[in-house]
Order: C-alpha cells, then sequence, then structure tokens
C-alpha cells in the first residue's frame, strides 16, 4: 500500500497531542553511568555489547512520541514481518535488524539452539506471579515478586557494601528492564532474564539485539493477534491504535526516532538544545539533558524543505 506525501502530512498532522507512550527509560543510561562511574562492573558492561548504548548522542535522546507516531502513521504495508517500512517527503526509510545493530551497537547474532524467544506484548507475558520460588531470584533479587526496577536502582545506588558480583548483575536487569524490554510505565525484573544472569559470561553473550529488535517492531507492525486472539483486519486494528489518545510502544522505539535523525540529518538542526557530539559518556551528572524533543511543526518544516 502507498499514499503520496502530501496524504501522510494531512494525516499525520489531523493528530493532536502526542498518542505514543513509551514505556523505555534511556535516562537509566545515564543513572548506570554516574553509578557505576570508573568501577569495575562498569569496564566489564562498556566492554560488552551493552557498552556502546552509552555511546548513544545526549541530544537525541529525548523521545518525540510525535516524531516516532509520525513514522509509525506513515509505513507502508509490508509482508516482510520483522522490517518496518515508513516514507518521510518522497523518500522510504527502512527499519529493520540491520539498522537497528548499527543504531544500538547490541550483539545481533542468531539465538541459541533451541532457544524460543517471547512474546513480550501477548496476554499475560510478563505475570511472574511466583518468581520469588525461584531460588537464583531469592539469592540476586529477594524474596518478593512485585519488586520495581526502581527499588532495584535505589539500592544499586545507595548500598555500598553489595558485592561486585550482585552490583554487575543488578545494573543488567535494571538496564534490560527498564531501558530495552520495558512493556509498562511502573517497571519490574523478569524472571526469564533474571535467571539468566546466573551465567554473566552467556548473559553479555547473548543476541540481546535480534531478541529486542523482534519485541520492539512487533508492536509498530500490523499484528495477526492481539492479547492471544486472532485479529481479522491487522491493518485496521493499527490505524485505530495509532488514531487513539494514547498508543503504548514497548521495547526500544528510540531506535527509530535515532534513524530518522541519522537518515534526515536536517531534523537533528531542529532538536531545541545547543548542537553538541556529547554521548552517554560524556554526562557528569545521572540524567539526560533536560531540553524538549523535536517538535511536531519543525518535522513538518523538514518534510516540506525542498533541499530535503
Amino acid at each position: 500500500m502507498y499514499c503520496n506525501p502530501k496524504q501522510y502530512r494531512e494525516f499525520f498532522s489531523s493528530i493532536s497531542g502526542a498518542p505514543s507512550m513509551t514505556a523505555s527509560r534511556p535516562n537509566i543510561l545515564a543513572f548506570i553511568r554516574h553509578v557505576l562511574r570508573d568501577s569495575v562492573e562498569f569496564r566489564k558492561i562498556r566492554e560488552s555489547s551493552f557498552g556502546k548504548l552509552f555511546d548513544l548522542p545526549t541530544r537525541q535522546c529525548p523521545v518525540s512520541c510525535k516524531l516516532i507516531h509520525g513514522l509509525l502513521s506513515r509505513q507502508l504495508i509490508s509482508k516482510t514481518e520483522f522490517t518496518l517500512w515508513s516514507v518521510f517527503g518522497n523518500d522510504p526509510i527502512r527499519f529493520s535488524l540491520e539498522e537497528f545493530g548499527s543504531i544500538t551497537g547490541l550483539n545481533c547474532g542468531e539465538f541459541p539452539a533451541g532457544y524460543d524467544p517471547p512474546d513480550h506484548n501477548s496476554k499475560d507475558a510478563n505475570k511472574q506471579k511466583d518468581a520469588h520460588k525461584d531460588p537464583f531470584w531469592r539469592k540476586l533479587i529477594g524474596n518478593y515478586n512485585n519488586i520495581t526496577i526502581a527499588d532495584l536502582a535505589d539500592q544499586l545506588e545507595n548500598d555500598h557494601d553489595m558485592s561486585e558480583w550482585r552490583r554487575i548483575r543488578l545494573a543488567l536487569i535494571i538496564i534490560v528492564g527498564g531501558v530495552l524490554f520495558a512493556s509498562q510505565q511502573v517497571h519490574r525484573p523478569t524472571l526469564r532474564y533474571v535467571k539468566m544472569l546466573e551465567n554473566i559470561d552467556a548473559f553479555l553473550d547473548f543476541p540481546w539485539g535480534r531478541e529486542l529488535f523482534i519485541h520492539t517492531v512487533r508492536c509498530m507492525k500490523p499484528s495477526m493477534f492481539d492479547k492471544g486472539k486472532p485479529v481479522h483486519d491487522p491493518v485496521g486494528m493499527l490505524v485505530q491504535k495509532l488514531k487513539q489518545e494514547t498508543f503504548r510502544l514497548t521495547g526500544f522505539p528510540l531506535a527509530l526516532q535515532l534513524l530518522a535523525f541519522r537518515a534526515i540529518p536536517m531534523l537533528q538542526a531542529k532538536i531545541p538544545a545547543p548542537l553538541n557530539e556529547y554521548t552517554i559518556m560524556d554526562l557528569t551528572e545521572p540524567h539526560l539533558p533536560n531540553h524538549p524533543s523535536i517538535d511536531l511543526n519543525e518535522v513538518l518544516l523538514v518534510e516540506d524543505n525542498p533541499e530535503l
């Protein structure tokens, strides 16, 4: 299916507010950088594929829900399950595993033999009523099912007697649960990933990029299933979601925004912040710069620019 650019702009402009809601919190990366600065634990994380996340450009990290929502509203219907095509101006933009790996630096290799990636968007996917019964959960997390990522972050920051063994594992589960695989506004550790931390070297070598991309792109494209039930009109359902006041995106949708900034350099000039090339590694504070994300009107001006 193809719509001309004018139709895309009219549809994009007709949507008010900020319909897309992202659960991912990139600010957590700045927090981890600050709390673990100059530590052995951070050095090990930095040397893994997670380390490239700390090279993300801080100026581009404040999430623009309207930009992401606009890219999703302009997508072309494609038969490729895990590739999203959008249109900006007259040009298509591809969002596939290749682009995702290039942006995040995460390992996008093949899954280990026999591994079945979960669908975090399915009904009851993240329910873990008896997590506290798992021996390794009790060892690392404690005897609580409903502990949050914020609780773990508080421990990481304030428990100065915490062992190196626990510090690096909590830091990794905070990154995985709060930045990458966030699916709810209140972030909680996932039993599946907590158990994987028993072997930290295997955890660091795991193809997180592939698993995360599948999780992220699934909620962006027309889906054949919704909460475990078949969908008769996948495109129609996605259109209705895009028209809602809020449309929740899970996984790491910031990658799509960063792809847009890379593919359309003019957009970078419209970010309401001083020009710089700082990355999360350059930050001295435990948070990203406090400036707004790119404005919808500025996006539309770039699209109308004859030099695009």
